[in-house]
């Protein structure tokens, strides 16, 4: 393959790499600036020269990638100066979703950045609507957890760069249909075909279609679940699946009126309508750069060159918007483009399948998965064991629901009755897509958790792909691959020789506990693991979207061991959550005094599972990799306030020089019992999340630790106590994981260093 007759996709690739160095460098700007005139003049000088200036000018669009990178990820925003600061804004509301009586919306106001709007009760308003509230900013937070969700980036990407909370009364909805013609023309359009939809369409056909075609993303967590576990999630989004479909139904009909000269000038302003409809997604702005390319090109006589195109289209998205080079949507869709683009006829030549049409959706599948498998590891930690299938049986289906759905959309603006009549025809064939896809779905272990693989074997897995389409002789790509395994398993060899030492996580997962340990000989131990206090409603689950993704990051889908400190669900909950996707050798919790139901679900999870559980008392030490837990609570003595918190498993672990202190949500009552015990350690775990019931000056001058750590998160308790956060911070350095993020502890049994999540 020739690269340089595909100058867009050197430029991607260069403007690429200047983002990313931007993100984890910084940068002075107008340094960087100066060096870029500089090296543009070198370049038209080599240019005038007739000399090659390709290295230049490739160099240039590095740098240019390094200064928009840096702007958009660095540059300061104008709500910074006023965090936790109650303010008044008016401005134009969209994006409005409203699900459990709470309604989340986007607010644009006049000449400012967009705010992301929480409000609570009251009268909520509509797309388009102009309102006036009061609240107080927040600014978005990065990763609170190592390879966790970067929220703040996330809203950034979107051009939202605060948040804000608002209750019912603090909201004035000054004028409807604010917002100006064009904007107006664009929301009736989708609301009417969505319409369309629901009234003559059951909710999750509807829903399904609505996501298909437009965008809308309403489709129930079940459904969407499925088509994650069967590998075919793509369809749920507007992608160039769709606008191929489009495109060719379109060129179909003008062929039938013979006016198929005129395509470009007739799709291609379709095209952009209906990507203005579904609000500019990466995949859609991307498929209809590549359709208006080849239109284009096919109208004046001229070859297609796919590859150029879709790399051009990478390089307008990322010129206007650099931060869309993180969003995995973007990811997804530029590689799955380019994977079938370069790997389709390789595939293709492998297979020995007879039927040619059988062949051909085969290899487009596996070509794009090839590409995509890396990314979608990386970032969901998950892969679809039986995904060839379901896209074999159902996107075909899926195909003739879309055109049937793009009927319905077209003919609904001009005559709704014929739009409901293609909608009737449609659901049975929606409801087939949606049955086969949780029959798929159903099948033992379809889609399995992965852990994520380290950096160095991506690239490597990227090149191996990249050496195997080469023009190299089949010996030589023989050679390279031997090469790339060799130095992997190299890799892998060295890693295990180096000598670790013993890193402990203290997790944020909100109000709750959870701390991971990764021992000197890689043995993983999880002590708590957070979840969903009882106060809170929310539907997000601390083990399935904090715990388990950490933890397949750090590639622990096994754990040696769990202690359980007590069984109130800010501490087991999340463990509750993710039995069934770990594999756990043994688990260690307290005597019990009073078995709960998260105790009587515990045992039965351990007992269907075949995991050992061990009752600890005082007096009882573990010791796992050289590490020992000197076990000192619950004692025979039972307290009989708060059982629960007062009779929770304490423990010191020691390593060498180091200890901590592991105290539960113990209270005053069990502090006093272990008052003449030997507790003083280095770091202290402090107990019940910082409340005033808990940390008594004389507990805490026993201990006499160098370094606490708070964990809690926002609650209802007025945790942690300010006079407890005082005194403290009076003793020992305090860290606390609402304020920090996850906190990391790296000690060789000797010296401890700590490094923070969240700010300096």
């Amino acid at each position: 393959m020739m690269i340089m007759d595909k100058p867009f996709l050197l430029v991607a690739i260069f403007l690429s790499l200047g983002i990313i160095i931007s993100k984890y460098l910084e940068i002075n700007t107008v340094l960087l600036f100066i060096i870029l005139c500089v090296i543009l003049i070198l370049s038209i000088y080599t240019y005038l020269k007739r000399k090659d200036s390709t290295i230049l000018l490739l160099l240039s669009v590095a740098i240019f990638g390094m200064i928009i990178g840096a702007n958009a990820l660095h540059s300061k925003g104008m709500y910074d100066n006023l965090n936790n600061k109650l303010v008044s804004f008016d401005g134009i509301v969209s994006d409005v979703v409203v699900k459990d009586g709470i309604s989340k919306y986007v607010l644009k106001p006049k000449n400012k950045e967009k705010i992301l709007i929480t409000q609570y009760g009251g009268v909520f308003p509509k797309d388009g609507d102009l309102v006036e509230l009061r609240g107080i900013i927040q600014l978005p937070q990065g990763k609170r957890n190592p390879g966790g969700f970067d929220y703040k980036l996330y809203l950034k990407k979107n051009g939202i760069t605060a948040l804000m909370s608002v209750n019912g009364y603090s909201v004035k909805i000054i004028k409807k249909n604010a917002d100006s013609i064009i904007q107006r023309v664009f929301r009736n359009t989708k609301e009417r075909i969505v319409e369309n939809y629901s009234v003559s369409m059951p909710k999750n056909d509807a829903d399904f279609v609505s996501s298909v075609i437009l965008g809308e993303y309403n489709v129930e967590d079940d459904i969407l679940n499925s088509f994650r576990i069967t590998g075919i999630s793509h369809i749920i989004a507007v992608s160039g699946f769709n606008f191929g479909l489009l495109t060719v139904f379109m060129m179909f009909v003008l062929n039938i009126f013979h006016i198929r000269r005129y395509s470009a000038p007739i799709i291609i302003p379709l095209l952009i309508f209906y990507t203005l409809i579904t609000g500019l997604p990466p995949s859609a702005v991307r498929s209809v750069i590549m359709a208006s390319m080849a239109l284009i090109a096919s109208s004046i006589g001229r070859n297609n060159n796919p590859i150029n195109a879709v790399s051009f289209a990478a390089v307008i998205i990322l010129s206007f918007n650099p931060l869309m080079l993180f969003d995995i949507g973007f990811q997804l869709s530029f590689v799955a483009t380019l994977s079938i683009l370069l790997l389709y006829n390789p595939v293709k030549d492998m297979l020995k399948i007879k039927n040619e049409k059988l062949k051909e959706v085969v290899s487009v599948t596996v070509a794009a998965q090839l590409g995509t498998i890396p990314i979608t590891i990386y970032s969901f930690h998950n892969l679809s064991i039986i995904s060839l299938l379901p896209n074999i049986i159902i996107v075909p289906i899926v195909s003739i629901a879309v055109i049937l759905g793009f009927l319905s959309a077209l003919i609904g603006l001009i005559f709704s009755p014929l739009a409901i009549i293609l909608n009737m025809i449609n659901t049975p064939i929606v409801e087939l897509i949606l049955f086969l896809t949780k029959i798929f779905a159903e099948i033992p272990h379809a889609s399995i958790n992965v852990s994520v693989p380290p950096f160095y074997m991506i690239i490597f897995y990227y090149t191996a792909l990249l050496i195997m389409i080469s023009s190299l002789s089949k010996i030589n790509k023989l050679k390279v691959i031997l090469l790339i395994l060799v130095t992997s398993m190299t890799i892998l060899f060295v890693n295990t020789l180096i000598p670790r030492n013993l890193e402990i996580t203290f997790l944020d997962v909100g109000q709750g506990d959870s701390t991971f340990l990764r021992t000197p000989d890689g043995e993983n131990i999880l002590i708590d693991g957070g979840g969903r206090p009882e106060y809170n409603r929310s539907s997000f689950d601390v083990g399935q979207d904090i715990l388990l993704p950490y933890l397949l990051y750090e590639n622990a889908a096994s754990l040696d061991a769990i202690f359980i400190s007590h069984t109130d669900s800010d501490h087991i909950g999340g463990i509750l959550s993710i039995l069934d996707d770990v594999d756990v050798k043994r688990i260690f919790i307290g005597r019990q005094v009073q078995e709960d139901e998260n105790y009587k679900r515990l045992m039965d999870i351990a007992n269907k599972k075949k995991i050992p559980v061990f009752q600890l008392s005082k007096g009882d030490t573990i010791t796992i990799d050289g590490i020992r837990y000197y076990v000192l609570s619950p004692s025979s003595s039972i307290i009989n306030e708060n059982p629960i918190n007062n009779n929770a498993l304490v423990f010191k672990m020691v390593y060498q020089n180091v200890s901590i202190l592991f105290t539960g949500d113990i209270e005053k009552e069990a502090e006093n019992a272990l008052i003449d015990d030997n507790i003083s350690s280095d770091i202290l775990k402090v107990a019940h999340h910082g409340s005033n019931t808990s940390s008594q000056k004389n507990f805490i001058d026993k201990v006499n630790p160098k370094i606490s750590v708070i964990m809690v998160g926002k609650n209802n308790y007025g945790q942690p106590d300010s006079e407890v956060v005082k005194y403290l911070e009076s003793k020992s350095q305090l860290f606390r994981t609402d304020k920090d993020g996850a906190v990391i502890v790296d000690t060789n049994g000797t010296y401890i260093h700590i490094k923070k999540m969240v700010g300096d």
